[in-house]
């Protein structure tokens, strides 16, 4: 009792009550912290969900997912669409700076005029980046005739197609702009090749992505491991000056012996 009255004595005192105050300030502050993380995990878990159900979907003709005139939610990016067409040779486009395989590459898009008049830009394959940044690489020619292909369905990208580039490069497939360059009515998104019949095996279409954490960032674990940090963060603020009284009090107790002693000795 007499330990525990001045444990009590000790965190009563103005040092200790303004370290609590402290203590409980940081303790709300990583409360809100793992709360936000939280939140963010959720989100996480739902839009990986969401892409990972996306390309397990079924297979839909091209004008069922994309249009001229609608985004394409992020959510149903990876989605197996369908299109026949004919390939655009003339207006096939070589867009720069990407990494396939962890290789310098140029994806190839080529854009395929389907039966309703629109066109659907496709990236048929790619090519390592193997010359000079002026260089475009020697691509096998898409087939001629009518073709059917299947291919997974990605939202236009944002920016510019990149100015005083070399001829046919592009930076960013920005489909409204592609579309105006090659004079052209264009899906509002394209599409990666997976296959096409007739089959043609001269260019190598790009890997399936990578569904692990499709939606990018932090991984979901991540977030969840910051949660359960933040909130030990807290558990720890709190408790904190408990345990620096009760730490100064065993430091204490060795001198208050001893003074004690010397007091008997004295006396």
């Amino acid at each position: 009792m007499v330990e525990q009255g001045s444990l009590v004595r000790t965190l009563m005192s103005a040092r200790y009550l303004r370290l609590a105050a402290l203590c409980l300030l940081g303790a709300l502050l990583c409360g809100l912290a793992g709360r936000w993380q939280y939140h963010r995990w959720l989100d996480k878990r739902a839009a990986n969900g969401e892409l990972r159900s996306s390309a397990s979907a079924g297979t839909v003709p091209v004008g069922d997912l994309l249009s001229a005139d609608r985004d394409l939610p992020a959510s149903e990016r990876y989605r197996q669409v369908t299109a026949t067409g004919t390939w655009d040779r003339g207006g096939e486009l070589y867009v720069r700076s990407r990494q396939v395989n962890d290789q310098l590459a140029f994806l190839v898009l080529t854009p395929l005029r389907t039966g309703d008049g629109r066109t659907l830009l496709v990236v048929r394959g790619w090519q390592p980046a193997t010359g000079s940044a002026t260089t475009r690489p020697v691509t096998p020619a898409a087939p001629a005739g009518q073709v059917t292909i299947t291919g997974r369905a990605y939202p236009s990208e944002p920016g510019a197609l990149g100015t005083g580039l070399p001829d046919r490069q592009i930076q960013r497939i920005n489909t409204a702009e592609v579309g105006a360059r090659i004079g052209a009515g264009v899906y509002d998104g394209y599409v990666e090749l997976i296959s096409q019949t007739p089959p043609d095996t001269a260019l190598p279409v790009l890997p399936p992505p990578d569904l692990s954490n499709p939606a990018g960032g932090a991984d979901q674990w991540q977030h969840l491991a910051y949660v359960v940090q933040w909130f030990a963060f807290g558990i720890l603020a709190l408790g904190a000056p408990v345990l620096l009284a009760v730490l100064e009090r065993r430091d204490r107790q060795p001198h208050d012996r001893d003074l004690h002693d010397d007091l008997e000795s004295v006396g």
